[in-house]
């Protein structure tokens, strides 16, 4: 039997560094709520040059908007990774479900 991690996972095509941490769903509120993480040691490219280094901090948590999940309203949360670039400074990874910025992922 699939895990509603793993579900999720493959639903939002969520790939490595990043995995489902948990899922939990409020039928009441019709709603899905998606938490993403990564390994510690994960390397991480500068959003400017791609140089690759190691995480600096976290912004604070944020959330975006995905497709509904049979007609529940679905949300995707993590902390993004920031990186110190000897030559850009202190900035957020990129995160491959969502643009730069955006409230919403990619296939919103």
């Amino acid at each position: 039997m699939v895990k509603d991690t793993e579900l999720y996972r493959h639903l939002l095509g969520i790939v490595a560094p990043w995995s489902v941490e948990r899922v939990e769903m409020s039928v009441a509120e019709r709603r899905v709520d998606v938490w993403v993480a990564h390994p510690a040691e994960t390397r991480w490219a500068c959003p400017e040059c791609g140089q690759l280094l190691s995480l600096f901090d976290h912004a604070e948590e944020r959330t975006w908007r995905h497709l509904d999940s049979c007609q529940f309203l679905t949300y995707l949360h993590a902390r993004v990774p920031r990186v110190e670039c000897p030559q850009h400074g202190k900035l957020q990874a990129r995160v491959p479900w969502a643009e730069p910025n955006s409230r919403f992922t990619a296939l919103f």
